[in-house]
């Protein structure tokens, strides 16, 4: 038999301060713009027409309002007998709400807001940076763009 040696704590300093993207403007760009974009052989009209497609259809199939396409799909695999449960796609509705109201409060902390007034916070604030009376804010997001860096430390501005 082995004789296990005692595990000494340690004490483990880390300093770990990533570039913002307004530091980050010197990155070196190995790359062509067109080398960074992947190629895709399906026509971007297509690939919508079909997601929408999918999409109503699950929901007229499913048409609990708390689902996802994903939650809808993963419910008619059931048929299958060798599939198997993919619980990503199985979350609850209270969990769902929770997930909402958290990020909800990270972005507006105002806690004299409700969550449903911290949404509409969010769309003002959105008709304030792009105005436009006859604008969707499907139409205001694209406008502005999206320069902020994730969470995994990969920024999407580089290569919009």
């Amino acid at each position: 038999m082995v004789a296990l040696l005692p595990i000494e704590p340690m004490k483990i300093v880390l300093d770990y301060v990533p570039l913002l993207p307004a530091q980050d403007k010197d990155r070196r760009k190995v790359f062509e713009d067109h080398e960074y974009s992947p190629r895709f052989d399906d026509d971007f009209e297509e690939v919508v027409e079909e997601l929408i497609d999918l999409s109503v259809r699950l929901l007229t199939l499913l048409p609990d309002p708390s689902l996802s396409p994903d939650e809808r799909l993963e419910r008619l695999a059931r048929v299958v007998p060798h599939s198997q449960l993919v619980t990503a796609h199985r979350r609850s509705v209270r969990h769902k709400l929770y997930q909402l109201r958290r990020r909800l409060d990270e972005l507006v902390p105002d806690e004299k807001l409700d969550h449903r007034q911290k949404l509409e916070w969010l769309v003002h604030r959105l008709e304030e940076l792009v105005p436009g009376e006859d604008l969707r804010p499907i139409q205001r997001l694209e406008k502005l763009g999206d320069y902020r860096s994730t969470d995994v430390g990969l920024a999407p501005w580089h290569w919009q």
